[in-house]
């Protein structure tokens, strides 16, 4: 992934070379690089110029680094976008079906590209991220990272970068309020049921490289959400 560099300014070359890698799309939201050690050794530099560029791409927001654990690309538009909007969804719920709106123009055209552009590893990912979401299914068991994998997997099959970090932020943004509307959707336990069908059929749609059959799907997936939930809740709201 990463290549050899010259000695002048070695730490703003490596920086360069990150962004270069994040703008191609080799690099995207959630990946994990590789530890000092391997990158170190793979770009031919000592440690002490790499952990600089590496501080100074923290700085930048471009990764979050764990100490004695990993580093993580971050998605370019978390902060400080996620924070306020998150803040504005809790205040108003009708906030969340905007959301929605945002979600169902996303991710039926991401399902129309990733079914032109999806790669075999990419193929591959969402096959076992649909079994995971099939085994929850048979054990009854809550996931809503499965569901977030799900949908930010197929942005990245898109291969279209802005996509990519565009969606794995507006997941960042929901998962305050995901367990929220989960749990008032999955108040009817078919809609479990229904939601790993409606997966399934988008997965296989992408698989066959149908684009029309998986941005309907898509589209049909969210519309679905949006019913149920406005259903679910006004069911609940109190009375004028």
């Amino acid at each position: 992934m990463f290549h050899k560099i010259s000695s002048k300014k070695i730490s703003d070359e490596i920086i360069e070379q990150f962004k270069t890698l994040l703008s191609i799309g080799e690099l995207k939201p959630g990946d994990e690089l590789p530890s000092e050690r391997e990158m170190a050794e793979s770009i031919g530099v000592s440690r002490p110029p790499l952990r600089e560029a590496l501080n100074a791409l923290q700085a930048m927001g471009f990764i979050e680094i764990h100490p004695r654990s990993k580093i993580l690309v971050k998605s370019l538009t978390e902060k400080p976008v996620e924070d306020a909007l998150s803040l504005l969804i809790a205040d108003d719920p009708e906030k969340f079906f905007e959301l929605l709106d945002i979600r169902r123009a996303m991710e039926s055209w991401a399902s129309f590209n990733a079914a032109k552009k999806a790669t075999e590893s990419d193929i591959a990912r969402l096959e076992q991220i649909i079994a995971r979401d099939q085994e929850n299914l048979r054990n009854n068991r809550e996931d809503a990272k499965t569901d977030a994998d799900f949908h930010v997997s197929i942005a990245l099959a898109a291969h279209n970068t802005v996509l990519s970090h565009l969606t794995a932020s507006c997941y960042n943004i929901l998962w305050s309020t995901q367990k929220m509307s989960r749990e008032q959707l999955f108040r009817k336990k078919e809609n479990k049921q229904r939601i790993a069908e409606q997966h399934m059929r988008i997965f296989r749609a992408i698989k066959s490289r149908n684009p029309d059959q998986a941005s309907r799907e898509a589209r049909r997936h969210i519309n679905f959400v949006e019913d149920e939930l406005r259903e679910l809740l006004a069911s609940t709201a109190p009375p004028d």
